[in-house]
């Protein structure tokens, strides 16, 4: 391929890469906010109690607050993971559809039968992660497993306050704070009580959502890039790529520099490792394509004869002509 060409298909590549990891970041902020605001919320509700002389009401409505919160917040995640993924499969296509589109589009051949494949595929990838089922979990019941670890640990540290004889309002203060800045910053405040919680609440609440959310994200990166790649005419292979973040696991490291005969970390499609490789995995996948000039050549003598090319001719009748792949 062109200096020309390799560019234009690297900027591609890379405009995906960009649109996952905006996702990624966005969703941090977006999930730790999900928690301080059910945090917030629970620690009003609990103030406003004290302000009214309830203070004895609040254990006994606890549980429905703390149900409450929860709900909330398996809400709240269940959104943002639903319109998170229609972006990242709209990310793990990106190279592959823009690619395809322009091909078809220089060498005159209507490329609007494609684009009506790739929104199909785009539309069962999102489909197909909303359903996918991990040892016996669903999405949803990953997301609603967050929200009972967030309401189990709300509600131990409100208990164990309440039981030490903590005012009310510490006790809001002790969980906005917990939430914000994690189970470190109660220790030097409430060693007793975090030394008796050890081991029933997280270091910090948000992890695991997080971690949750950047694995998922990656993983229907990675399903969109395969199955976009299935309706690319010119695709070669997936190429893994190392994240550039300095810490690349010996796993990651061992896949991308595995030659299958295409070159280093270059897959076939069938031969594709499972990707992401492990939770918060951020190594990038590419698609390797035949040099954009010859292909387009290639295209436009088999217009002139369906004969001279198989594999375009194989491509035209079970994808575009079908639009249905």
């Amino acid at each position: 391929m062109d200096i020309t060409n390799l560019s234009k298909y690297s900027t591609l590549s890379l405009e995906a890469r960009k649109k996952l990891i905006e996702l990624l970041l966005q969703q941090d902020r977006d999930i730790r906010l999900i928690f301080q605001r059910a945090a917030d919320d629970l620690a009003k509700e609990i103030r406003r109690l004290e302000r009214e002389g309830q203070t004895s009401q609040i254990p006994v409505l606890l549980d429905a607050m703390l149900a409450e919160s929860a709900m909330s917040i398996e809400d709240a995640l269940s959104e943002l993971f639903r319109s998170g993924l229609v972006i990242s499969v709209e990310a793990g296509m990106h190279q592959s559809k823009q690619a395809t589109l322009r091909i078809l589009n220089k060498a005159k051949i209507d490329w609007k039968p494609i684009e009506r494949v790739y929104f199909r595929k785009h539309a069962a990838a999102v489909e197909a992660m909303q359903t996918r089922v991990i040892k016996g979990l669903t999405l949803s019941d990953r997301i609603w497993g967050q929200s009972r670890v967030a309401r189990q640990s709300m509600g131990a540290i409100i208990q164990e306050a309440i039981a030490a004889g903590e005012h009310p309002y510490r006790v809001a203060e002790m969980l906005e704070g917990f939430v914000r800045n994690g189970a470190k910053s109660l220790v030097s405040q409430y060693p007793d009580m975090i030394a008796r919680l050890e081991g029933n609440i997280p270091m910090d609440m948000c992890y695991e959502s997080l971690r949750l959310a950047r694995t998922e994200m990656a993983a229907a990166f990675g399903e969109a890039a395969m199955q976009a790649a299935e309706i690319n005419p010119s695709n070669e292979g997936i190429r893994w790529s190392t994240s550039n973040g300095g810490n690349t696991c010996d796993k990651c490291k061992e896949i991308a520099s595995k030659d299958n005969g295409l070159g280093p970390g270059v897959y076939r499609l069938h031969e594709m490792p499972e990707y992401p490789a492990h939770p918060n995995c951020l190594c990038t996948l590419s698609e390797v394509v035949e040099e954009l000039d010859s292909f387009v050549d290639r295209l436009i003598e088999w217009q002139a004869n369906p004969l001279t090319h198989q594999d375009i001719e194989k491509w035209y009748q079970t994808v575009y002509k079908t639009g249905e792949f």
